[in-house]
């Protein structure tokens, strides 16, 4: 379940004069694949990217001589080449607060038998960085895998973390994205946001998932401001909300403490 790829639009493009078209739809094409969709046809791509068909078809074209999209079978069928994988590898292995986190993260989730999720916003979805899992066997995300920003609970928190700018940002891109839509998630948005301010930390009552309540706060790099989100889950049965808000101020001096670790 992902939010489809974001489009470069004229507006944007005349903002900015060094802007690449060419190489900005190419990447476009790269981040439809998901763990949910490692393989896609064209028409498929043709579909979440909004790009004309013949476009696609050549900068799959010159994707695959590069080696970044491989031949998955029948249909045209496309999935990413190792050259990908080792781009996500070096972006992964710099990043320090994943490997720091994940020790902290387990402790939690043997203590409590909560799922642990480390996440960053790249687009319109919540990226996966880190992961532990609890008891709940569905919705048990690997590293990489993404969710949507507007119902992730750690998009909530990262949004409840931004600065009045970036939230701006992220409320234009949404309504680019799907305008009708854009009313209730900005209420879900501010009422995150409000709990945060009040409690210190967000949760999220089966919206993901029926069965599935979540908890999360946003994490702050000191050094480059960007901002993370750490969220801890479990079944919606053995966590309703009185007992979801206790492990609050748990979850929110761990954030405190694994901010001078964000990068």
């Amino acid at each position: 379940m992902t939010t489809p790829v974001a489009k470069d639009t004229p507006a944007d493009q005349e903002k900015d004069r060094q802007y690449v078209t060419a190489l900005a739809r190419g990447l476009q094409i790269l981040r439809c694949f998901t763990h949910e969709k490692p393989e896609l046809t064209p028409q498929e791509i043709v579909r979440m990217t909004g790009l004309p068909q013949p476009t696609i078809w050549r900068l799959c074209h010159t994707l695959s001589k590069e080696g970044f999209i491989v031949c998955a079978g029948e249909n045209n069928r496309m999935a990413l080449g190792l050259p990908a994988l080792a781009l996500g590898y070096a972006a992964l292995v710099r990043q320090e607060l994943p490997k720091i986190a994940l020790p902290h993260m387990q402790t939690l989730t043997d203590t409590r038998r909560m799922g642990m999720s480390l996440a960053v916003r790249d687009g319109l979805d919540m990226l996966y960085l880190q992961r532990t899992h609890g008891d709940f066997v569905y919705m048990n995300d690997p590293v990489g895998a993404r969710r949507p920003f507007s119902i992730a609970p750690t998009g909530w928190a990262c949004f409840a973390g931004y600065d009045s700018q970036q939230r701006e940002d992220v409320l234009e891109a949404l309504e680019r994205h799907d305008p009708a839509a854009l009313p209730a998630i900005r209420e879900q948005l501010d009422k995150a946001t409000e709990q945060y301010l009040q409690h210190g930390f967000i949760t999220s009552i089966g919206v993901i998932h029926e069965h599935l309540n979540a908890i999360a706060v946003p994490i702050r790099s000191l050094r480059s401001g960007t901002v993370y989100a750490l969220s801890a889950s479990g079944l919606a049965a053995e966590w309703p909300l009185e007992k979801l808000m206790t492990v609050g101020p748990e979850l929110a001096a761990l954030a405190r403490q694994l901010t001078i670790a964000a990068d």
